[in-house]
This record gives structure tokens, C-alpha cells and sequence, in this order.
């Protein structure tokens, strides 16, 4: 029994998963008239089509999906076995943040994961950057996307809502019944922008949708990241908005309330999630992690 091309085969699996050519070839970093070439060997030795094409575009047919089941089924044990060889030699798993999530959600949760698994070695990148993960450069990324942004080898932590935050001793001194109380309180701003440009919501937004359009929301303190007005209303400093995300933990532990409970929430198309990289099926240790770390931001979204 002859074994078709593993080029030929490896080249299939890519453009069977992403349904694109295009797609195919910047994951395998060859041209689409490459992956095209290798898929008609394969069709050629197999003597069958594997896709049908029309003038713009190609899909799998009956035996493409047939083939498309058992190929990538093949290149998961070979993948699986790999890492089961590699064993101890597996260097750290490095993750890439922007540092508010780094500093107000998963620093802590990293202590917890190598308490419990001393076996995985981790490292920690806090950056605005984003790190190139088809480079090898990091293991995992938590991004913030835009919901519905394609990311293939990804799983989701957080859909983001902003609310209203403070300190309990600043809501005892400064109480408040409904949203229009906010007019002319003391408000922390954040200006943060992602290294994709999406901005976080403002105060003039929150008003917007709660109070009504016109209200002057400009006065107040202004910080460049969401993470350090977060730890200005923790230090008793006035009122912030903070989020799913960065603001879980401080609600939980009582050094922030929100005013309003769920009510007064401005929901975004946004959210985080945990990337890696596309190019191999994570090893058993990172795949740890990922569970791990899932299980977590679905735990600590729960509570808010």
C-alpha cells in the first residue's frame, strides 16, 4: 500500500480546515498556486477530486470531508506523539498580555497554575505589542478582538461589559440612588486604546445610554490604562468604570461595589480570548494551561 505525499497531504489538511486557499498558504508560508499544486498531486494519485471548484471559489466535496477526517485525525496522533517525546526537554510556556489583564487577572491565577502543576515552567510578557505567535515568539496570547474576529486556534475568556465601580468607604461617603446622582461626581477616566485600536467605552458613552446626551463628563482624573483607574477607585479616589475582566477580582474580594449592581452596564461587541498558534496542535502541558485558564475566566465572569 502506497502512502501519498506528506507534502501533498499536509497541504490538504491546512486548506481543508481553513475552506481557503489563501488562508492555507499563509498558514504553511507557500503561495495559494503552491497549495493548489499539492492538492492536485494528491488528486492525481488518489484518482479522485477532493474539491469541487467553480470560477471563484473551492469547497470540499463527499470525499474531501472522508479524507478531511482521517488526515487531520493522523496529523493530531503524529502532533500528540511528538510531544509525549519531547517530555521534559519542553522549554517554558511564554504568555503575552497588555498589562492591565496581566496585572488585575492573570498574575494571580499564573501563581495558582504552578502551584498546582510545578511540572510546567511559565514566563510572562506584559506588553501593548502584539507578539507574533506564528513565530514562534510566544506560546499563548490573550487578545482583544472584536467578537466574531476569526482567530481558528482560540478559545473565549471574556465578553466585555463596563459598569460603574468604587471603593465601599467612597460609596458610604458619597451614596447614590440612580444614575443621574453621577452628574458632577468625582469620575477616573481611562484613555487605553488595544495595540488593535479598539477604545474602551468613556463616561460620556455611559452617560449617554443611562443619564441622557449632553451631560459634561470631561472633569476628573485620566489614566493612559483601564488597569490603573481600576486602582484608583480601589484607593478611594471616585468612581471608574471597570470591566469583566479587570475588575472581577476586586469585586470579589470586596475592595470595589458597584453602585447600581447589574443594572447601568454599557455591553460591548468586545472580548478576550486565549490564543496560540495555528501551526501545531498544542502539547499536553500548554493544553493544560488553556483548560485551566478557561475554566477561570468562565469561574470569575460568573460573579460579576
Amino acid at each position: 500500500m502506497r502512502t501519498p505525499s506528506l507534502i501533498a497531504l499536509r497541504a490538504f489538511e491546512v486548506a481543508a480546515r481553513c475552506r481557503n486557499f489563501t488562508e492555507a498558504a499563509s498558514e504553511l508560508s507557500v503561495t495559494p498556486g503552491a497549495v493548489s499544486r499539492q492538492i492536485r498531486l494528491l488528486e492525481e494519485e488518489l484518482g479522485i477530486s477532493l474539491f469541487d471548484r467553480t470560477r471563484n471559489t473551492v469547497t470540499l466535496n463527499d470525499n474531501g470531508r472522508r479524507l478531511a477526517a482521517t488526515v487531520s485525525e493522523a496529523f493530531a496522533l503524529l502532533a500528540h506523539g511528538a510531544d509525549a517525546l519531547r517530555g521534559q526537554r519542553e522549554g517554558p510556556v511564554h504568555i503575552t498580555c497588555a498589562p492591565s489583564i496581566a496585572t488585575h487577572w492573570l498574575m494571580k491565577r499564573l501563581n495558582q497554575f504552578s502551584t498546582l502543576h510545578p511540572d510546567v515552567t511559565l514566563s510572562l510578557e506584559s506588553t501593548e505589542e502584539l507578539i507574533d505567535l506564528e513565530r514562534g515568539e510566544a506560546s499563548l496570547a490573550i487578545r482583544f478582538v472584536t467578537a466574531g474576529t476569526r482567530l481558528p486556534s482560540s478559545e473565549l475568556l471574556f465578553r466585555e461589559a463596563f459598569f460603574p465601580v468604587c471603593s465601599p468607604t467612597y460609596l458610604q461617603q458619597h451614596p447614590l440612588r440612580e444614575p443621574a446622582d453621577l452628574v458632577g461626581a468625582r469620575l477616573i477616566h481611562a484613555t487605553w486604546k488595544s495595540a488593535s485600536k479598539l477604545s474602551i467605552p468613556s463616561w460620556g458613552d455611559w452617560f449617554d445610554q443611562h443619564v441622557g446626551p449632553g451631560v459634561d463628563a470631561s472633569a476628573g482624573m485620566r489614566f493612559g490604562l483601564i488597569g490603573h483607574a481600576i486602582q484608583g477607585a480601589v484607593a478611594g479616589q471616585g468612581f471608574a468604570l471597570g470591566s469583566t475582566a479587570l475588575a472581577g477580582d476586586d469585586i470579589a474580594q470586596g475592595r470595589l461595589v458597584l453602585p447600581f449592581g447589574q443594572a447601568c452596564r454599557i455591553t460591548t461587541p468586545w472580548e478576550y480570548r486565549l490564543a496560540w498558534s495555528r501551526k501545531a496542535t498544542p502539547g499536553e502541558r500548554l493544553r493544560r494551561l488553556i483548560d485551566w485558564l478557561v475554566a477561570e475566566a468562565r469561574s470569575s465572569a460568573a460573579d460579576i
